[in-house]
């Protein structure tokens, strides 16, 4: 919900934002435009901050907008058609000097070149190479990711805005992605344009042990109790579905009145 408020936020400002820089051109209404821009990169690509504020105004220029080959759409769903012409990808560089890719709807397209557009009148520096350069500063300043992140954070009304930071956000899409039960070659895919060693997935950004446990084993020892596991042969712990041979809700009522119980006096106290 926190993540939702913050995207929700960003894109009335960024709207915002845009309508002040086209209709007043100064150093104040660039940089709120392109403080904006810099957090909805970051947070939609879950993206190292320091990496994305160091994109350069070239990296930008050269992205990949070219038509999708025919060969290709034939392995795709006709969604995955529409997306692969519907973002353009740029590559920047990335930790340890690994190439990564960063996505662009054509919202923050239309943003960014709005600010690329007014950086001489806005007083970027002209030898500036970097993308989200700061206005009368030296050629050598950027506006820092991190910051803007954390200033919007704590304006868009969210409950834990102390989570709302890339390096969390990161962590939230390695981790829910286990969730999707990702095969392989997917998860390869999701860890390399996060950045990341598949290692790093697997090892660190695991669902809790208990979560696993509790939701995933105990189909599995249910199952097994039930005598209904031979029809299961083959499949994976998520296509185990025994629902319709457990009474979950009656379940629970028992357990709450067993609770009851031990707290009515009337009852006693179990063990005395």
């Amino acid at each position: 919900q926190d993540v939702q408020l913050l995207h929700q936020y960003l894109e009335k400002k960024s709207v915002e934002a845009s309508e002040s820089l086209k209709n007043h051109e100064s150093s104040q209404t660039y940089a709120e435009l392109a403080k904006v821009a810099l957090a909805q990169v970051i947070i939609f690509n879950r993206r190292c901050a320091g990496e994305v504020s160091k994109m350069t105004l070239e990296c930008f220029k050269k992205r990949n907008q070219t038509e999708l080959h025919e060969d290709i759409a034939l392995g795709l769903s006709p969604f995955e058609q529409k997306m692969s012409k519907h973002f353009s990808r740029v590559e920047i560089m990335g930790k340890k000097g690994r190439k990564v890719a960063i996505l662009f709807n054509p919202e923050l397209v239309r943003t960014i070149k709005l600010i690329v557009e007014k950086r001489d009148a806005c007083e970027v520096d002209g030898d500036n190479p970097f993308l989200f350069g700061r206005p009368k500063c030296s050629p050598t300043s950027f506006f820092r990711g991190q910051d803007c992140i954390r200033l919007f954070a704590s304006q868009c009304g969210a409950k834990n805005p102390e989570h709302l930071r890339s390096t969390q956000l990161r962590k939230q899409v390695a981790t829910m992605s286990q969730i999707l039960s990702l095969k392989d070659n997917e998860l390869d895919q999701l860890a390399n344009f996060l950045g990341h060693d598949i290692r790093v997935h697997r090892d660190y950004y695991r669902l809790p042990d208990a979560t696993i446990e509790i939701a995933k084993i105990s189909k599995l020892l249910l199952a097994m109790e039930k005598g209904s596991l031979a029809r299961f042969q083959g499949k994976p712990l998520d296509e185990i579905e025994i629902e319709d041979e457990i009474d979950l809700e009656l379940d629970d009522e028992e357990i709450s009145d067993e609770d009851d119980e031990e707290s009515d006096p009337a009852h006693g106290v179990r063990g005395t």
